[in-house]
């Protein structure tokens, strides 16, 4: 490694993820084309023995062992200060690559100076069903953050690996510190556009996310909960607090709906996952829950917000005319 400023910073959160500690240090070692520093930060995992390991093979790893589980996104911001590359890359530790990946993300950032975050082409678990950019934020199902259908502008990318300029990283202050897990990549990208930056895409630069290695001892239940809170507190941070309450409403009343249909619901999630009943309870309990601290009696049919009603007429009209969803949020 460069003793000067490095191409990058590589910045790793684990939590109970020393399995797949062997291989992406493997994937570092492999680097070539580019100078880069690594920090990891182990959130007081179980398994953090076996991760020591690991790291002890690899001196080019600082490593910091927190004592408790502070959450995914303040864990990254505890080396905000001492990044020293001219672009961090944001990982999760169940992310595999090749040795030319940091190259090409510092190249696509060196040759598009309007670019401030940016992303590879991201494939996801045994099936290795493909993850591409997103051009809606979740809950824009619901009520719309932007105008328009056929949006050309990428809004968000999988956090699991995201590259980002450090100066713009510590402009936003790295990642909003209330999301404990999830949620916290569609929120650091908003951020990043509402502040004047665009986000990019290098689909010939390509990682491969294992996906919840951290939480295979969770149940579905458990996950999708997790899941779901991470949502709402986008909603709450991003959306007006009245439109808040009528996306909580609908999303407890569309989802007991579903959940009543039994097995067609079971049928319809072999084809659209988003629709699996663990999912579906997840949104479903986590909406109540907030109703309930917000004193909101349980949805009925005649409490359905009319806009939003509207807006499921608008989409599912695009949908037939298109035979295709017209978003891509969850």
């Amino acid at each position: 490694m460069s003793a000067s400023e490095p191409d990058a910073s590589v910045s790793i959160v684990t939590f109970d993820s020393a399995d797949c500690l062997r291989e992406l240090i493997a994937s570092l070692r492999a680097q070539i084309g580019v100078t880069f520093e690594v920090h990891l930060v182990d959130n007081a995992s179980r398994d953090a023995e076996a991760a020591r390991r690991h790291v002890e093979g690899a001196p080019f790893v600082d490593a910091t062992w927190n004592t408790e589980n502070v959450g995914y996104g303040r864990a990254h911001n505890q080396n905000l200060s001492r990044f020293r590359g001219r672009y961090v890359l944001l990982l999760n530790p169940d992310v595999r690559f090749g040795p030319d990946l940091l190259a090409r993300l510092v190249a696509f950032l060196d040759a598009h100076l309007d670019v401030a975050i940016v992303g590879p082409r991201i494939v996801e678990g045994s099936s290795r069903r493909e993850f591409p950019p997103r051009r809606f934020y979740p809950g824009e199902g619901m009520v719309a953050l932007e105008r328009g259908f056929d949006r050309r502008e990428i809004a968000w990318l999988n956090g699991c690996c995201l590259m980002i300029r450090r100066p713009v990283l510590a402009a936003l202050g790295g990642f909003d510190p209330d999301y404990f897990l999830y949620a916290e990549d569609p929120d650091l990208c908003l951020r990043a556009r509402r502040a004047g930056h665009r986000i990019g895409w290098c689909p010939t630069a390509e990682a491969i996310h294992e996906h919840q290695q951290s939480q295979t001892g969770s149940s579905a239940d458990e996950r999708s909960r997790r899941l779901f809170r991470g949502v709402s507190i986008f909603w709450e941070k991003h959306y007006r607090p009245a439109d808040v309450r009528r996306m909580m409403r609908f999303q407890s009343w569309s989802c007991g709906l579903l959940l009543a249909t039994g097995p067609a619901l079971r049928a319809l999630a072999h084809r659209w996952p988003a629709l699996e009943p663990a999912r579906i309870r997840g949104r479903r309990d986590i909406c109540r829950e907030w109703m309930a601290r917000h004193t909101m009696r349980p949805a009925a049919l005649t409490d359905l917000p009319v806009s939003i009603a509207l807006r499921q007429v608008t989409l599912l009209r695009h949908w037939l005319v298109r035979r295709r969803p017209p978003l891509d949020d969850y």
